[in-house]
């Protein structure tokens, strides 16, 4: 009975000891949840403020084209096109594709222009959330990889969410692709680290495998650099989690069948093999190799082996100073942005040695440190030794590594009843997870002590313990392994973190980060299509502030007792952190407008900065400062046929046709197939009356090649108009045979790329002028057919029907037009000469009253109204709309001769003289003016007599 009663009471105080436990571990889970909540709310905070104001900015630069001028994302369009267009919206597979495929970023702004239309803030909205997004999920990955290093991971998310390398990804809206990429990116990674630590089933680990490879698609269909996070997983699988770099050349059988790297055998086997299979498929998609312009990557067409080398070797160090320095900050570095290195004594040339001299270093480092893990592996016998080492778990001094005898399974047998054994159930037993302030008796060893007070020796400790119990410790060696005493750390994270990160493991993981995903653009593999772009960096960025994360760290280590240092070391990252905040915020003002993005940008870029900001002064109306910088432009690079085009079109605006014309053979010198240049030219010359030499010009556009081009479809567009206008020139030359021939090649020949109806209007209007009426019905409703509210084509076939006395019908077609286009006087003119044809004064009458009350300042519809007025016997309602019809149009002859004339009728001669005389001054040889002039005369005489 009493044994049963000492059981019972050695059973509840178990369960108290167990509850107590659970309750302490619960306590610390929830403190430790709070303060990760508390981080994460922190950098959520610090990276929406900074950002905050991007969300007044506009659309800038290549939002522009992709998206406002994208029809994958504009139109109603089917959503099978985002799957074989670019990301421009040309077809993949055309030889003027750009070449890139991001089918889910084109999808996410379809999906904001139906919420948002053109309205930009909904656009940075998406962009500052996802950023914020990633920033967390960036945090966490990065303490999941680091094994809860809680300060060099908060030290990375800060300057992650900080720095002004970002701005361009988050506040320029197509940045969404690196940004979406990024998402994708992480959550691939994510899953892969699952895959890697998960105990669970095998179900469970290709759960985790599968969704690797789902979001390493996802990442590269928004973005084609987001494949490399395959490459990422193998690498840290790879060199980090199992230290196959270097391993000895006789060991790697044990790659093949040792079950010890099954889960490096699974995840290799699938990463790579999906890497090969997702780079083929992509590259299937080209049918054609992209083609850019040298100004976009001027070393790429350089003929110099050299030239290409040296300076190919350099962009990858500008890159990284960028993100060290990130003072100067371009929209655009191309052209001579970045001038090549054409000798060996330029002085870049040493910034090349340094940078891979100390990442050849580190790769020294990493085969140093991992052929000495192979040797200790190998000759455990070297740890025979008890002896002081960095902690292997938390990086903490006097740990004792020792060679182990024990028998474990005995030590740790808390049923063995055998008292001449060590029970370790009793208060002399290791307790592992004893967190009392102090050693309650010299047999027992608090490993989680911290109090400095009443400090127990741990060596002398051990070795009482080791000589008290030498005799009746059992003694098996169980395996050939050094055991390792941690510190600070509960058994079960002992367990779990068996094999703890070192200093050199984690820069290699911050250079994995940083280098894998910058390869696609150091024109290593293919040349790229620019020097060198903001937003590339956006992932690559994961591991330089990983880089810097570690290297703070570890100078706070080295200087933990130091004060003063510590204190100067967070000093001076607060003071980075709040510098590299400032910064992006007065970058994302830069980002605000176009007109501030390019003069931000001048001083980097000037040719490219001046010759769009003419642009936009240009558009703005500011015609002589436009003009000022498009010379400003052509000074720096004067072979800009885009800026010889723009200061063309400028000088066409102002009537200044000789200057005109020279900036236009300029644009065509430099780029023979810039149709614009040719169309506008034809223009001039039309306009002036040369029409054999805008003929001549019409028919060189609407012959130029669009293979190869960036904008194909304006490209095409302009041929159309080209071959439009040339069908009009001839139509005016009354040469309707070769008039319609050009029409319809127009329509047929460029069929994906025009709004057909217009063409279609222009023939049935040709085959009307020849009397042809049939087939002018044809093609009219072809083209009413084909665009609902096109105007032109209601106007000719109701002429159409007027030619064929049809008067009902054609009036029942303009009535149909007025209910399309309410505001477009055209129609009213035509109705109401078609009332008054028919010698109806009073409907014609009422169109024009109707019209009046939609246009009170249109000239024309006063002057009819009068006119009618005067027809219809009611002068003096006449006199008055005469009246408004001067105050309308001062100058114009025809409106002081009516007005003579109707004071005339109405027999006031004094103010008809005046106003005669007036029309006289304006006109003096107006035959009308002078015979109404005499008339009065007369009148005047016989009054007079």
């Amino acid at each position: 009975m009493e044994e049963i009663i000492s059981d019972f009471r050695i059973g509840t105080a178990k369960l108290v000891e167990i509850k107590m436990k659970w309750i302490k571990n619960a306590q610390n889970s929830f403190r430790k949840n709070k303060i990760e909540l508390q981080h994460y709310l922190s950098i959520l905070l610090f990276g929406c403020v900074i950002y905050l104001n991007s969300l007044n900015a506009d659309f800038t630069y290549d939002d522009n084209r992709a998206i406002l001028n994208n029809d994958d994302v504009t139109s109603n369009s089917s959503w099978y096109q985002l799957l074989i267009n670019d990301f421009w919206g040309t077809p993949i597979r055309s030889s003027n594709s750009h070449g890139s495929y991001r089918p889910i970023t084109v999808a996410s702004f379809r999906i904001n222009h139906a919420i948002h239309g053109a309205h930009p803030f909904g656009y940075h909205l998406t962009n500052l959330i996802l950023h914020l997004i990633v920033t967390i999920i960036y945090t966490i990955v990065i303490d999941k990889i680091l094994q809860n290093r809680k300060r060099q991971t908060l030290i990375a998310s800060f300057l992650f969410a900080s720095h002004p390398i970002h701005v361009e990804s988050v506040t320029s809206i197509v940045g969404r692709a690196d940004i979406g990429a990024a998402f994708f990116y992480l959550l691939s990674l994510f899953h892969y680290l699952k895959f890697i630590n998960d105990s669970k089933s095998s179900k469970s680990k290709k759960k985790h495998l599968f969704a690797t490879l789902i979001y390493a698609t996802l990442s590269m269909l928004t973005k084609e650099h987001g494949i490399t996070c395959l490459l990422v997983c193998v690498l840290y699988h790879f060199i980090i989690v199992d230290r196959f770099v270097p391993f000895p050349c006789s060991n790697w059988i044990k790659l093949i069948n040792d079950p010890k790297y099954e889960n490096l055998r699974l995840g290799m086997k699938v990463l790579i093999s999906a890497l090969f299979i997702l780079i083929s498929a992509r590259m299937m998609l080209f049918k054609f190799k992209p083609s850019f312009s040298s100004a976009d990557n001027p070393a790429s067409s350089n003929p110099s082996l050299k030239i290409r080398s040296l300076t190919f070797y350099y962009l990858p160090v500008f890159n990284f100073w960028l993100l060290i320095y990130p003072k100067w900050l371009s929209f655009d570095w191309s052209m001579e942005s970045i001038p090549l290195i054409v000798s060996w004594f330029d002085y870049r040339n040493i910034f090349i040695l340094l940078f891979y001299g100390a990442i050849l270093l580190l790769i020294s480092k990493i085969f140093h440190q991992n052929s000495t893990s192979s040797i200790r592996t190998k000759n455990p016998k070297n740890f025979g030794s008890i002896r002081n080492e960095t902690c292997r778990r938390c990086d903490s001094k006097y740990i004792l590594d020792q060679r182990s005898t024990l028998n474990y399974e005995n030590l740790f047998d808390v049923n063995n009843n055998d008292h001449s054994r060590i029970n370790f159930n009793q208060s002399s037993n290791f307790d592992l997870n004893n967190n009392s302030k102090e050693c309650v008796d010299r047999n027992q060893i608090d490993l989680n002590n911290n109090n400095n007070s009443n400090h127990c020796n741990f060596k002398d400790d051990f070795f009482s313990i080791r000589k008290k119990f030498s005799d009746t410790i059992s003694v098996k060696p169980i395996r050939n392994k050094p055991s390792r005493i941690y510190c600070g750390k509960s058994r079960n994270d002992l367990i779990e973190n068996e094999t703890r990160l070192t200093e050199i493991d984690c820069l290699i993981i911050s250079m994995i980060l940083m280098i894998v995903p910058f390869l696609p653009a150091t024109n290593l593999f293919f040349y790229v299509g620019f020097v060198v772009a903001e937003r590339i960096i956006y992932i690559p960025s994961f591991g330089f502030c990983l880089l810097i994360a570690i290297c703070i760290d570890k100078i706070l280590e080295f200087y933990q007792k130091n004060i003063f240092i510590k204190n100067f070391v967070y000093i001076s990252y607060s003071t980075l952190i709040i510098v590299f905040a400032i910064r992006t915020v007065l970058r994302n003002i830069d980002w605000l407008t176009e007109e501030n993005l390019y003069r931000a940008g001048a001083i980097i870029n000037p040719p490219k900065a001046y010759g769009n900001l003419g642009n936009i002064l240009s558009s703005q109306g500011k015609k002589e400062e436009a003009e000022e910088f498009y010379r400003k432009a052509l000074s720096f690079r004067f072979n800009m046929a885009d800026v010889h085009y723009n200061l063309g079109l400028l000088l066409q605006s102002q009537h200044r046709y000789k200057e005109a014309i020279e900036s236009y053979e300029n644009a065509i010198k430099f780029r023979p197939r810039l149709a614009m240049a040719y169309l506008n030219l034809g223009s001039i010359f039309a306009k002036q009356g040369l029409k054999n030499l805008a003929k001549k010009f019409y028919e060189k556009c609407s012959l130029l090649d669009s293979h190869g081009l960036k904008d194909v479809k304006s490209h095409e567009q302009t041929r159309i108009f080209a071959l439009h206008n040339l069908g009009q020139l001839l139509v005016e030359e009354e040469d309707y045979g070769s008039a319609l021939n050009t029409f319809k090649k127009a329509l047929f020949e460029h069929q994906p790329y025009h709004q057909s109806h217009s063409l279609l209007n222009m023939i049935g209007e040709v085959y009307l002028k020849i009397n042809q009426t049939n087939d002018a019905e044809i093609w009219l409703k072809k083209s009413m057919q084909t665009k609902i509210d096109y105007i032109p084509a209601y106007l000719n076939y109701a002429k159409l029907l007027i030619q064929t006395n049809q008067n009902d019908k054609a009036e029942k077609v303009y009535k149909k037009a007025i209910d399309i286009a309410p505001n477009d006087i055209i129609i009213y003119h035509h109705l109401a000469r078609l009332h008054i044809n028919n010698g109806q004064p009073q409907k014609a009458l009422k169109i024009y009253q109707k019209a009046y009350q939609l246009f009170p300042n249109d000239c024309d519809v006063v002057i009819n109204i009068a006119n009618l007025l005067r027809e219809l016997k009611k002068n003096k309602e006449a006199e008055t709309f005469y009246k408004i019809a001067v105050k309308l149009r001062p100058n114009d002859v025809l409106t002081y001769s009516n007005l003579g004339a109707i004071y005339h009728l109405n027999g006031k001669l004094e103010l008809a003289r005046i106003n005669y005389l007036k029309a006289l001054e304006l006109k003096p040889n107006d035959n009308i003016t002078k015979i109404n002039m005499a008339r009065l005369k007369k009148v005047s005489a016989r009054k007079y007599f």
